[in-house]
């Protein structure tokens, strides 16, 4: 794996201990040091680190059961896409868009898990 490649996935981890990043990606089914290696594999953890960023900005625990299974979620959702993501030739902001992704699914969780509920 290149430089950039490690670089631009640790400047999207935001502090996120890499333990989490460890048990996030085998919720999804996912074997972190084989996916580092491959370009679809980059976008998904990515993906994952955005999640994992999402439930920490929003204070909530990533790993509960009713939290857990939207990290197999996107690493579906960002699968589906990767033949329109792969068209792309800037990497750095494909990681970034897969990051954002990430963040806005746990926001979205939030929103149809607690705050929807305090609202009606």
């Amino acid at each position: 794996m290149q430089e950039g490649e490690e670089t631009s996935l640790y400047s999207l981890s935001g502090g996120i201990p890499l333990q989490e990043l460890l048990v996030a990606a085998k919720e999804a089914g996912l074997d972190l040091p084989k996916e580092r290696a491959r370009p679809l594999g980059r976008i998904l953890l990515a993906g994952l680190l955005g999640a994992l960023r999402g439930f920490e900005e929003r204070g909530l625990s990533p790993f509960l059961p009713t939290h857990k299974y939207i990290f197999a979620e996107i690493v579906s959702d960002l699968t589906d896409a990767y033949s329109i993501l792969s068209q792309e030739s800037d990497e750095k902001m494909i990681l970034q868009a897969a990051c954002d992704f990430g963040i806005k699914k746990v926001y979205h969780l939030e929103w149809k898990l607690y705050s929807s509920k305090d609202l009606f």
